[in-house]
């Protein structure tokens, strides 16, 4: 919920005419693949037309090419420095693909802008949300601030600021602020501004105004009603004492979330007191119970004769094998590639990462330990553990790795064809 809809560059208050200015007025109504192949045709005969590229790459990134659409921006940026359209467009697309760590580049493009086009507000606003996003949330609210002044009925500033308000626990001005995006929003472009007020509300005890502001966000855009909002509301029943519905919730959130449908009911329960007691910190809390009941399931099991440790190294491994490729998920947002082609080779890459994983770490291992012991045992459950865990994250880091590798020299081009 931290991020904005994909805009690119942003729409223009003028649309001119020419075929830029119908590309334009594409994006306007969502006809980003109009405006894609505008922008292409436009730059086969001019190659050198920057504004085409980066009009290019705000088609792209809004059709979630993110890649591509970096790849455009950043030519348009060395083409034309000027051009603050480019410059924002490569921040917002940066912006996207950082899903853990924004590069630097990103808050450097969006810096870029605002230099360009002092007194252009939606500038103001990419650079609000980059910084958000680096958690330096008192330079959001500066550049927010900036954005309100030069548009005072924008609600994109109000938005960032709210968010930015709501990070460094201000609940009531980042209520205030929501509730003034939302009130200059009169094309219902960010429902998120109502989530933003719930979560402000909740702080400040205001339940049924944060469940109002949750359900407006629904109606405004389904895709807001996931496993996060029914969390939250899950909270809001818990705070008002409504533990049935609550609980209620909360499973759907789970069960919305795919998780194991024996454990699901578990989890809801689980979630819904940690959630409820310790608000914020609440996936944290959860997560450390989560884990203590793991080791101790895993020591119990390590405890039956002649087999229990054995069993235990393959849970472990089991653990971190889930963790890891989890990992590359959160990272990537996917594990295999999105290229089929690479489907094989990539299987292959991590069976033999998680082979060879094992292999140099037993005999690492073996050999630290003969300096201590004469003639070491090679396999043993403590070794086959370490073993486990770094050929799981071999494995994963091969996942990874491989396809992108191939990508960059050439090799998913020639899988492909």
């Amino acid at each position: 919920m931290n991020r904005m809809t994909n805009r690119g560059g942003g729409q223009q208050s003028i649309i001119p005419g020419g075929p830029l200015g119908k590309a334009r007025y594409a994006m306007a109504i969502g006809r980003t693949d109009e405006a894609e192949r505008i922008a292409r045709k436009r730059l086969e005969r001019t190659p050198e037309d920057a504004a085409a590229r980066a009009l290019l790459a705000q088609a792209l990134l809004q059709q979630r090419q993110v890649d591509e659409a970096i790849a455009e921006a950043r030519r348009a940026t060395r083409d034309a420095p000027t051009n603050v359209d480019a410059q924002m467009t490569l921040s917002a697309a940066l912006l996207q693909k950082g899903r853990f760590k924004v590069p630097a580049e990103a808050e450097t493009a969006a810096k870029r802008a605002v230099q360009l086009q002092p007194k252009l507000a939606r500038a103001r606003v990419q650079l609000a949300e980059v910084l958000i996003a680096n958690n330096d949330n008192a330079g959001a609210v500066l550049a927010a601030d900036e954005a309100i002044k030069l548009e005072p009925r924008g609600p994109s500033g109000y938005f960032m600021k709210a968010l930015a308000l709501l990070r460094q626990k201000d609940y009531e001005g980042a209520a205030a602020s929501a509730d003034s995006a939302i009130r200059f929003d009169r094309d219902k472009q960010l429902p998120q501004a109502e989530y933003i007020r719930a979560n402000a509300l909740v702080e400040v005890k205001r339940y049924d105004d944060a469940l109002a502001s949750l359900n407006a966000a629904e109606r405004a855009n389904p895709l807001l009603g996931g496993p996060q909002t029914q969390s939250l509301r899950g909270r809001i029943y818990f705070k008002q004492r409504k533990y049935r519905d609550s609980y209620r919730v909360n499973l759907e959130a789970q069960l919305a979330a795919k998780r194991p449908k024996v454990l699901a009911p578990l989890l809801a329960g689980m979630n819904m007191v940690a959630l409820g007691l310790f608000g914020e910190r609440g996936p944290y809390v959860m997560l450390a119970i989560v884990l203590i009941v793991v080791f101790l399931i895993i020591y119990g099991v390590s405890l039956i004769p002649f087999a229990g440790q054995w069993i235990a190294t393959a849970l472990i491994t089991i653990a971190a094998l889930g963790l890891a490729f989890s990992s590359v998920k959160q990272i990537e947002g996917r594990v295999l590639p999105e290229n089929r082609g690479l489907w094989p080779i990539t299987f292959g890459a991590i069976g033999g990462g998680f082979i060879i994983g094992a292999v140099v770490t037993l005999a690492v291992e073996w050999v630290i330990t003969g300096f201590f012991i004469h003639n070491p045992p090679l396999f043993t459950p403590n070794t086959a553990t370490v073993a486990g865990v770094v050929a799981a994250g071999a494995a994963a880091l091969a996942c990874w790795g491989v396809p992108k590798l191939l990508a960059r020299f050439g090799g998913a081009a020639l899988i492909a064809n």
